[in-house]
């Protein structure tokens, strides 16, 4: 089975960076095409721009340290605009200058920019380093700076700004009517990625829930017992091609069709999309020792192949950790005849596993043809990949495996429903009987393509199939993938437990594909079904590792998933710090993305963790600047989480009118189940709103109208905010012992969850209420319970200040002090709280609540 029979329906996405990659192999001199270096007037000089370095005498361009991998054209380009940065540059000059003639193909050019692009963080739309200059050709528009021979290395990416000065804490006094920090907003759960971009279909904005009904523990996993990876794995490298530059499809495509040749003999490959990964993360020249080090397979095969007078010659080098390398080679008419042939003889010396499987893949129409297209989509080259498919015969352009690879170019457009109907009608053509892996694969990219337009039921019924079919099978990675892509499937349904036991055995299934970018894709999504399932702990373990391994790989996407992720997981836990740590990373990727919504998940993060830290200038200016990037059509969840954020800031300001203002349009119009999670969070923060404009008897009925809502969701979460907000509803109607019951139910409820933001919602309300009606004995045990959170938190540590003060505790009052305004920042603590308290005595009791 080849790569694209297993899908390769997000690399559009995923891997927009890759097309900078150049001929890899397993020695520097493989990486890169004979050619003719242009010269430049300032070869001596290393400069910098944004968040890179390019050295030109060494020919080196780094991102933030990270050495890039580029074609030497792609590198000249970049080079001469930068050296001609004083004016434009014309297409015939740059052509002239690069490929050393003016008549090169519009088209080649176009392409090589458009990598060049890429390769620095632009686009078409956002061209931020080099500029189209329409008519007439391109222009350097980036800052430039020199480099000293002896310099630092550069900065990291785009660092924060820098943390101002604490504010004098008793210089304000914070509105009447807010006496704590609102903290709802820390509640809103994790965005999953759902299916693996080497799989299928990244929903990295689509799964926005917050925590679903809490179920029953998941059964306990069996991948404790499963190996790393299969022991005998191999993994082949790209191809060393010494021929024009017309085959230099071959690097990618003889890696591809080698790798599928040992596939089908029984042995177990390593998924191509993990080595190009690896390719575009790292340095070229160390790529045997990243996969080594990533997949620790036993045997690494490097073909290289090369054109003759009468034919071609291909040798495939046989790296084994336990042995010295071995080498075989073959000859043929054209390069895939003798890969064919070369591929035969080292499955002589490493043996079949399967030697019936050897027949199923022999049937493979126009092997040169599907090893084209395949390269194209491994390099990200859609429209290549679509030109290859036109021009196939009919007849070709009829087979099965054609048109699953021409429902792939759709997909990876983002055509996800033209992708489907197409899969839908090959699957009915493809009976099980004629090719069983060939209608799993089928089968298990149209469920990838239903997840992705919101049609899970019908995904996992698909999936269904597609695992029936495979069940006798040995076909890992296609079984793992459709486990993985039926696991999102379910828990877009709030089947948790099904899901948690699809994800174990895709976990398994994966490893013994040896496949370790889908081992990271289920970490991730185990990780947001954790979230789900109120595990904020585990959530964020599976998202560190995930994170590690997207970082190793390069895997753009799913590592703003994994950081965006870690943010709100830190948010849950009460960890603000922290939080604002991994947001400070995440900045890096900033200007890499492959789409817009990435690049606003990845604010809004960045804002809830700056507001959480008490920056909320800063906060303030991102989110304003996310409110006019939206597209509130398209992003309609993303634009509420915005407004909702802004309304937190209000309230917390004392602008109460302003954050109804932005909560009542999502509470009353974003009715749709997927809009759950956002409207619960703005319906709750609109009663407070209310409350604090004292327009209690409309916050009344917003209130019961909330309850009424929540109450059947099956949302442990909606419930416990559902029933503070009737509790804050009977406090301010003075009606307290029913206040005092409601409260009493919340902090049980959150308690239950063991959640620490929600029960710090809880208890800061309940004994803000308390001590405000001097029932100070009965505050302290409800402040206690948040005591732990007070060296991070500043509610919980502003909650001690307020009730020593009231206690006249005035040794704790100081240390509590001291601990809020440390954790301050623009966040006001009340000028009454700031003066030494009076002595207070309640009876003959000592209250105590730890420090």
């Amino acid at each position: 089975m080849t790569l694209a029979m297993e899908a390769v329906l997000a690399r559009h996405a995923a891997w927009r960076g890759l097309a900078q990659t150049t001929a890899p192999g397993h020695d520097p001199a493989l990486w890169s095409a004979p050619r003719e270096d242009i010269t430049l007037a300032r070869v001596s000089q290393r400069l910098r721009f944004h968040h890179f370095e390019i050295d030109l005498a060494a020919r080196e361009l780094r991102d933030g340290g990270r050495l890039l991998q580029l074609s030497p054209k792609i590198f000249d380009c970049i080079a001469y605009l930068l050296d001609n940065r004083e004016r434009a540059v014309g297409r015939d000059e740059l052509m002239a200058a690069v490929w050393g003639r003016a008549d090169t193909a519009d088209s080649q050019l176009g392409q090589a920019m458009l990598k060049a692009r890429r390769a620095l963080g632009d686009s078409g739309e956002a061209q931020h380093t080099i500029r189209t200059v329409a008519g007439f050709g391109y222009r350097w528009i980036a800052d430039v700076h020199e480099v000293e021979v002896a310099a630092e290395p550069p900065p990291p990416a785009q660092a924060a700004a820098p943390v101002p000065p604490a504010p004098e804490p008793d210089t304000g006094a914070a509105p009447a009517a807010v006496t704590r920090e609102t903290r709802s907003g820390r509640r809103h759960w994790f965005a999953a990625a759902a299916v693996a971009a080497v799989a299928a279909v990244v929903l990295s904005s689509a799964f926005w829930a917050w925590r679903q009904p809490h179920p029953a523990p998941p059964p306990e996993r069996v991948v404790a017992a499963a190996p790393a990876s299969a022991p005998d794995t191999l993994v082949v490298l790209p191809a060393r091609v010494d021929a024009d530059e017309e085959f230099s499809w071959l690097r990618l495509g003889m890696m591809e069709f080698v790798a599928a040749r040992l596939r089908a003999a029984g042995r177990t490959v390593a998924p191509s999309e993990n080595v190009v990964s690896a390719l575009r993360a790292g340095d070229a020249a160390q790529l045997p020792e990243t996969i080594r080090a990533a997949l620790k397979p036993r045997y690494l095969v490097v073909p290289h192949a090369r054109r003759t007078d009468h034919g071609w010659t291909v040798g495939l080098e046989l790296q084994d950790r336990d042995k010295a390398a071995r080498e075989v080679t073959a000859s043929g008419e054209d390069a895939i005849a003798a890969a064919r042939a070369a591929s035969e003889r080292l499955l002589d010396v490493i043996g079949r596993l399967s030697p019936a499987a050897v027949a199923e893949a022999a049937a493979l129409p126009s092997e040169e043809l599907l090893s084209r297209i395949d390269a194209a989509l491994l390099a990200d080259d859609l429209d290549g990949a679509r030109r290859l498919l036109q021009s196939a015969p009919p007849e070709q352009r009829a087979a099965p495996e054609l048109r699953l690879r021409l429902a792939q170019v759709e997909a990876g457009a983002g055509r996800f429903d033209v992708a489907e109907a197409d899969l839908r009608r090959l699957l009915a053509e493809v009976p099980p009987e004629t090719d069983p892996v060939l209608r799993a694969s089928i089968a298990s990219s149209r469920g990838a393509m239903l997840v992705r337009l919101g049609r899970a039921a019908e995904a996992e019924a698909v999936l269904d199939s597609s695992m029936e079919t495979l069940e006798s099978r040995s076909e890992p990675a296609l079984l793992g993938k459709s486990h993985m892509r039926r696991g999102v499937a379910r828990a877009l349904q709030g089947k948790a437990d099904a899901a948690m036991a699809d994800f174990a055995q895709a976990r398994i299934a994966l490893q013994l594909a040896g496949d370790a970018l889908g081992l990271a894709q289920v970490e991730l999504n185990e990780g947001a079904l954790s979230g789900v399932r109120n595990h904020p702990g585990d959530a964020l373990e599976s998202f560190r590792r995930a994170e590690r391994q997207f970082e190793r790989f390069g895997i753009s996407s799913e590592l703003v998933t994994s950081m965006a992720n870690q943010v709100v997981a830190h948010r849950v836990l009460l960890q603000p710090g922290q939080g604002l740590e991994v947001s400070q990373r995440s900045l890096a990727l900033l200007g890499r993305l492959p789409s817009p919504d990435l690049e606003h998940l990845l604010k809004l993060r960045r804002a809830q963790a700056l507001a959480d830290n008490g920056r909320w200038s800063d906060a303030e200016m991102q989110l304003g600047e996310l409110a006019r990037g939206i597209d509130p059509a398209r992003e309609a969840e993303l634009a509420a989480l915005t407004a909702n954020e802004r309304a937190l800031l209000e309230l917390a300001r004392g602008r109460a009118a302003e954050a109804y203002a932005l909560t009542e349009p999502t509470a009353e119009k974003l009715t749709a189940p997927e809009f759950d999670s956002a409207r619960s969070e703005a319906w709750f923060l609109a009663i407070r709103a209310l409350h604090a404009q004292e327009r209690v008897a409309e916050a009344g009925a917003l209130t019961r109208r909330y309850a009424a809502w929540a109450a059947p969701s099956g949302n442990t979460t909606f419930v416990i905010h559902a029933r503070l907000a009737e509790a804050e509803q009977a406090a301010a109607e003075r009606r307290y012992a029913e206040a005092d019951r409601a409260y009493e139910d919340a902090l049980r409820a959150a308690n239950a969850q063991n959640v620490p933001a929600d029960i710090a919602d809880v208890a800061e309300s309940w004994a803000g209420s308390l001590i405000a009606r001097g029932e100070l004995i009965r505050a302290a045990p409800v402040v206690g319970q948040i005591a732990r959170y007070a060296e991070h938190d500043f509610g919980s540590a502003l909650l001690q200040v307020r009730l020593y003060h009231a206690l006249g505790q005035g040794e704790a009052w100081r240390s509590a002090l001291d601990r809020a305004r440390a954790l301050a920042m623009e966040r006001a603590i009340p000028p009454e709280l700031v003066k030494p308290p009076a002595a207070v005595r309640i009876g003959n009791a000592t209250v105590g609540v730890g420090n």
